[in-house]
This record gives structure tokens, C-alpha cells and sequence, in this order.
């Protein structure tokens, strides 16, 4: 259902904000024909998936994440502990990854072994059936919900009952270096870029940061 969108663009972006709380929620990591692994964050079994570059290891899958944006207020400041404390949910009530059938999510049930055995979507990891409620707070929670639906209109087949529904990943960023339009810090010839600078957050962008960066030496020097 995304081959339309990952022909043009294999690690497509899609950004939305939503309308019951005007938060960001945007993919990441889009993975055709991929596949969705374990990962060990700090110690705790979080979600990320990734995807061959050999044909003959292809799934039928499309995966990615969906990450939601917050901004805290004071006097909070422990952003990286907050998510930290959702992933250990998961690991506290599935032993690990969670995974829910998006129907089930939106009918406020659990998903159980019998109709995840039903689904047409073939899991790639395995994960205990669970209910994602329980872990992800509600505003999180909405916004993904929220996004999906609007993926629907892209992408029809996304707000599909048997969509299936990995959690929970987990992405820290490292705070914001003070850097010009140049990625140049205040110390005249030091360049931050890539992740961390945190002005990029994906593979993709920091390449290319480090691609703009070249360039402007290249012109500097030559």
C-alpha cells in the first residue's frame, strides 16, 4: 500500500500534526519489504526494524515508526527518563515487545494469540499480543491513532484492522548545539553536524548535512 509513496522516495517522511492536540507525529525509518527487530535501549527490549537489500529476503511488509513530539514545561527536564519509563512498561507487562492488531487498539480490547493467529498481516517479530493502552499515554496514544487515519488518505489499506502495531520505540536526540546556517559554531572554523549536533534526526538528513557541509569547505578552500 506504500509502494506508490517508496518508489519515489525509499525512506519517505511523512509529518503531520494533529487536530486534538496540534502535536507533530511524523514516520521514520521506512522499511519496504522489511522486517521489525528487537532492540536494546539502556538495558530495555524496544522495537526498531529495518530491511535487505537481497530480494530473496523481502517480506510483504511495509514497517516504520510513527514518533510523537512533546515539548515539556517546567519544571520537568528528564525527557530521555520519561520515555525510558514507557519502554520499561512494555518490557513490565510483555516481557518485552508488545503488539496489538490497530482494530483491536481503536475497540479498546486486548489482542490475544487467536485473532493475531487471524490477522492477514503477517508479524515479522515475535511479540506477546497485548494492548498498547496500558503503556502508551492517551495523548501519545491519540496522535498515533490519529496519524493512521490520516495515513489512510495516502495510503488507503494503513487504517486496516489487521495493521499491526509494535511497541514501543523509542528515540532519544541529543539537545540542540548552537550552530549558524553553515552548521558552524561560534568557535570560527568547528563544525557540529549529523545526530550530534541535534539538528538531524535520521540517517538520511544527517548524510546529508555532512554532504552541505563538504561542500561549503570544498568552495572555502579551493
Amino acid at each position: 500500500m506504500f509502494e506508490h509513496i517508496t518508489s519515489e522516495v525509499y525512506e519517505s517522511k511523512v509529518v503531520y500534526r494533529t487536530k486534538k492536540y496540534g502535536d507533530l507525529v511524523r514516520t521514520f525509518c521506512m522499511n519496504p519489504h522489511g522486517e521489525v527487530v528487537n532492540e536494546n535501549t539502556n538495558g530495555i527490549v524496544t522495537v526498531n526494524g529495518h530491511s535487505y537489500s537481497n530480494p530473496e529476503l523481502h517480506t510483504e511488509n511495509t514497517n516504520f515508526a510513527l514518533l510523537v513530539s512533546n515539548n515539556f514545561t517546567e519544571p520537568f527536564k528528564n525527557s530521555n527518563e520519561y520515555g525510558e519509563s514507557i519502554a520499561r512498561l512494555s518490557n513490565m507487562l510483555g516481557g518485552g515487545v508488545l503488539v496489538q492488531r490497530f482494530g483491536d487498539l481503536v475497540k479498546g480490547r486486548r489482542t490475544n494469540e487467536h485473532r493475531l493467529s487471524k490477522s492477514f498481516t503477517n508479524p515479522t517479530l515475535k511479540a506477546t499480543p497485548g494492548d498498547l493502552s496500558l503503556v502508551i499515554p492517551k495523548r501519545q496514544l491519540d496522535a498515533i491513532i490519529e496519524m493512521i487515519y490520516a495515513l489512510d488518505n495516502i495510503a488507503p489499506g494503513s487504517a486496516n484492522e489487521d495493521t499491526l502495531l509494535y511497541g514501543v520505540e523509542v528515540k532519544f536526540y541529543n539537545s540542540n548545539v548552537e550552530v549558524d546556517n553553515n552548521l558552524e559554531t561560534k568557535i570560527k572554523g568547528l563544525y557540529v553536524l549529523g545526530d550530534g549536533s541535534g539538528v538531524t534526526h535520521s540517517l538520511s538528513q544527517a548524510s546529508a548535512s555532512g554532504v552541505y557541509v563538504a561542500r561549503i569547505l570544498g568552495k572555502k578552500y579551493n
